[in-house]
């Protein structure tokens, strides 16, 4: 049978300032926010000129290659006007119907553009598939030219978006994409140099190929990751058995159940529980004890505790859990 206790909870809430790489508060979160949207916005205003350039030099020079890593940077753009929606939503204040605020909008925009790069990586793998049957001429010099502006642009994005890239998994997906068309790049670079020296112009579809399947593989982990913290599941760095221990190695606790941790957006996790301790106890000392090692030891800043005295009897002045032993 399940544990019998008391009616007279004490519920304790824990806030922290946050450590590096995981919890945050209000504050730290509003100013990472507000550096990844400046970053964001010049990588958008980068990326979309040079999206559009892309695509005329690949209409002009007939590379499969450059259109597809066009349509990267078309998903770039996409991708990153969604991400400043995000951080502009996660910005507003909680509300009384949404007491958490906006935060999950940004986990809602990196899972969308996860899944647009995964269908425009598969279009790409299409369309190089029906260019191996019939593979058109195409003008290496100009195709050299432009996939060189491409990779100058997407090393300064890459550059502008990386020591952001660690703030959320929105700013993650922004600049996962930007690496992915940095190698796109690269190999289209690559392939115009063949074309040019060999005349082996079936070499076009070949690296088309590789570009839509290179951001296949950490793509399909973000939009994971992303569904992951939409179903509340246990973030993987905390080991909630360990957790479970260190709560009731506190002088006082005799079980914890209904124990919780979720992430809210990505770097604001939470963790909610119910403590039983015995009727001898001091809760506060109790409550203090568990908050502390909630924040320093797994770095949880944001807990509710639930602290319930147990039913039970004294044995030499020691609390015994009268449930103890029952099915």
């Amino acid at each position: 049978m399940p544990h019998e206790h008391k009616h007279d909870h004490i519920h304790g809430h824990g806030h922290g300032d946050g450590g590096p790489g995981h919890g945050h508060s209000h504050n730290d979160f509003a100013a990472l926010r507000k550096k990844s949207k400046s970053a964001m916005i010049a990588v958008l205003c980068l990326t979309f000129t040079f999206m559009a350039i892309e695509v005329v030099g690949g209409l002009l020079t007939g590379s499969l290659a450059l259109l597809a890593d066009a349509g990267h940077m078309l998903g770039d753009s996409a991708a990153l006007l969604l991400a400043l929606l995000a951080v502009w939503f996660a910005g507003r204040k909680p509300s009384k119907d949404k007491t958490y605020g906006y935060y999950r909008t940004e986990i809602l925009a990196a899972l969308f553009n996860g899944v647009v790069l995964i269908g425009l990586s598969l279009y790409i793998l299409y369309e190089a598939f029906q260019r191996f049957t019939n593979p058109p001429e195409i003008l290496s010099g100009p195709m050299l030219l432009v996939a060189i502006g491409g990779l100058v642009v997407n090393l300064i994005a890459a550059r502008l978006l990386h020591s952001h890239s660690g703030d959320s998994l929105n700013a993650k997906a922004a600049y996962l994409e930007v690496m992915s068309d940095l190698l796109g790049s690269a190999a289209v670079i690559v392939a115009s140099l063949i074309i040019m020296y060999t005349g082996w112009t079936i070499v076009d579809p070949i690296v088309s190929g590789l570009i839509g399947l290179m951001i296949i593989p950490r793509t399909w982990k973000l939009i994971g990751d992303c569904v992951h913290i939409l179903m509340e599941g246990t973030p993987s760095r905390v080991n909630l058995e360990q957790l479970r221990a260190s709560i009731l190695k506190v002088r006082g606790v005799m079980d914890v159940h209904d124990l919780h941790v979720w992430t809210i957006t990505s770097g604001r996790d939470a963790l909610s529980a119910h403590v039983v301790v015995d009727q001898n106890a001091n809760s506060d000392r109790v409550l203090t004890e568990i908050t502390h090692i909630v924040q320093h030891d797994f770095e949880l800043h944001h807990s509710t505790l639930q602290i319930e005295q147990a039913e039970c009897k004294s044995l030499d002045g020691i609390c015994i859990d009268t449930a103890a032993g029952e099915s």
